[in-house]
């Protein structure tokens, strides 16, 4: 019982640490403050909440869950059911709960319901833009795509929870039901990252996804477009049209990924349209990475229009059907593809399948692996141990002597005039 707990700050957070949880929820009076409890529910998560009487009839308040260090800077305690309190926070809180109650004040309605699904993962998304979860921001393209499997594939199907801690494993396996395989993997991979979260952690008192049975590992894709299909695609998005067309043409001219294209600025190509620069923050490895252009991919990109918003002002993005956010609808862009495509459908192919595409049509060209690599922005296999620490050499000539002999290649598939070369030493 906390009413056996000394006044002071320290003892009252040993005394909790060593409470254990019963099969039934618990409520413990505080001896220092008049209605205060903390609850135990069997799961041992721990809240604060109030008991006092609201215009002569008895209610009780939830005001937050509890911390031994508590996370709420002096001055900015609410009423809110996911802040952390300390002892004396949760004292101080409840002191003000009583006597706005007795003043004739409901503090429930200065209550900010925080507990919903939608407010904790509009929290997760928040602080992955802001903080970040091991002391840094995460990635933006990971936040968005964080973002956008939420908005998605979870908080619609779980619109009746309106409280977080009533979820367990099973909620998790039957979402998970619900999805396509490959949302399926996404779904689970974000809701990993979710609950170990130690806001979620805490108020829940345990990690639910660690007893949710994981979606199978995808099976390693090698699929590649033969020249007959490269020459279907390419017409194909020449029908789509912008974006999505000259999309689609420059990942095969470029072997970037979908995203590193679908985001592009026109601010990451140079003046003369040779290159594309993308900064640290725009790849998957975090390295910086320049794209020189093929004089067809120019062309590609020279031909495209430049949006405007409402107001007049140019569109920093190159591919964007806004003008104020770029290009996301790959769903409609591919089914659209596919049904340019014609009959004979093409065998499932994803987009990502022209980046593999492309290097393979430069390992026909007999381009070296490690050129190819620094074209993809992999660490290379080629050049490992100490040579890979010293090796700072970029390729830049040799890229674009590849690219420009891809552009080539392509031009002679779409043409149907190619020539199979044989590869260099």
């Amino acid at each position: 019982m906390l009413n056996s707990i000394p006044g002071q700050f320290k003892k009252a957070a040993a005394f909790i640490s060593n409470l254990k949880p019963a099969t039934t929820r618990q409520e413990i009076p505080d001896s220092t403050q008049s209605g205060l409890y903390l609850v135990m529910q069997p799961s041992g998560a721990l809240s604060w909440a109030v008991r006092t009487k609201i215009e002569g009839k008895a209610a009780k308040v939830t005001i937050g869950r509890y911390d031994e260090t508590g996370s709420v800077e002096r001055g900015a305690i609410i009423v809110s059911a996911t802040q952390a309190l300390n002892v004396t926070q949760a004292r101080a809180l409840a002191e003000k709960v009583v006597a706005d109650a007795r003043r004739g004040n409901d503090p429930r309605q200065q209550k900010i319901d925080k507990t919903s699904v939608s407010a904790w993962f509009d929290d997760f998304i928040k602080t992955a833009r802001t903080t970040g979860f091991k002391g840094r921001p995460v990635k933006a393209s990971t936040a968005d795509e964080y973002d956008r499997i939420i908005t998605t594939n979870i908080k619609p199907h779980w619109k009746h929870v309106t409280d977080i801690r009533t979820v367990d494993y099973r909620d998790v396996e039957k979402l998970l039901a619900k999805l396509t395989p490959g949302a399926r993997r996404n779904a689970f991979a974000v809701l990993s990252a979710f609950f170990r979260w130690k806001p979620v952690a805490r108020a829940m008192g345990r990690n639910i996804v660690e007893l949710a049975e994981a979606p199978a590992k995808p099976q390693s894709r090698d699929r590649v477009l033969s020249h007959e299909e490269i020459k279907t695609v390419w017409k194909a998005a020449e029908k789509c049209g912008y974006p999505f067309g000259p999309m689609v043409q420059l990942l095969l001219l470029t072997g970037q990924r979908r995203d590193e294209i679908a985001e592009l600025k026109w601010s990451e190509i140079s003046d003369d349209m040779d290159a594309i620069t993308l900064e640290a923050t725009r790849t998957k490895n975090s390295r910086p990475h320049i794209v020189p252009l093929a004089p067809l991919a120019m062309m590609i990109i020279e031909a495209l229009p430049k949006m405007h918003d409402a107001d007049g002002n140019p569109s920093e993005y190159v591919f964007t059907t806004t003008a104020a956010t770029p290009f996301s609808g790959f769903s409609n862009g591919k089914k659209a593809l596919d049904k340019h495509c014609g009959e004979p459908a093409l065998p499932e192919w994803h987009l990502h399948d022209l980046r593999r595409t492309c290097a393979t049509e430069l390992a026909k060209l007999g381009i070296k692996q490690e050129v190819t690599e620094a074209i993809l922005n992999h660490k290379t296999g080629k050049v490992s141990g100490v040579a890979a620490i010293y090796n700072r050499y970029d390729y830049q000539d040799e890229k674009r002597d590849a690219l420009e002999q891809l552009a080539m290649r392509i031009k002679a598939i779409i043409a149907n005039n190619v020539i199979m070369l044989k590869k260099t030493a």
